[in-house]
């Protein structure tokens, strides 16, 4: 019965923490990664990624900003894959990830192969794509 009850409590909190940051994305324990040919060597960098905190756990919305190459495009889910570099705002070694995208953003001003800078904001494991600029 604790085992339930408390898994029940831990998804009214990660459903309140997906509300409050008025996204309207799938609730996932963490960042989805590139599927469709990504081999291991495209996650090695999980190996050294500290562990993240569950989405209940998350105490506050962070933001950071990164650098990266966009791989891959899904504009119907509202999705970018990037290959980026470290993201030391929160603790992230340089690996190739999914992330969901703030409906804000014009996915339509990138493409697949784009050199780009892109804000991110969330907490936990869990981050959307705030703004992406293409780098010079």
């Amino acid at each position: 019965m604790y085992y339930v009850d408390n898994h029940r409590r831990t998804q009214r909190a990660g459903v309140l923490a997906a509300t409050l940051l008025g996204a309207a994305l799938t609730l996932q324990a963490g960042a989805t990664f590139a599927q469709g040919g990504a081999g291991m060597s495209d996650i090695n960098g999980m190996k050294n990624m500290k562990k993240m905190a569950p989405m209940s756990d998350a105490k506050e919305v962070r933001s950071a900003t990164a650098s990266g190459t966009v791989t891959a495009l899904n504009a119907a889910d509202h999705k970018i894959t990037f290959d980026h570099g470290p993201i030391p705002a929160i603790d992230w070694p340089a690996m190739k990830m999914e992330f969901a995208v703030a409906p804000s953003v014009d996915l339509a001003k990138v493409k697949t192969g784009d050199k780009v800078n892109f804000t991110l904001s969330g907490s936990g494991g869990t981050y959307t794509v705030q703004s992406i600029t293409p780098t010079p």
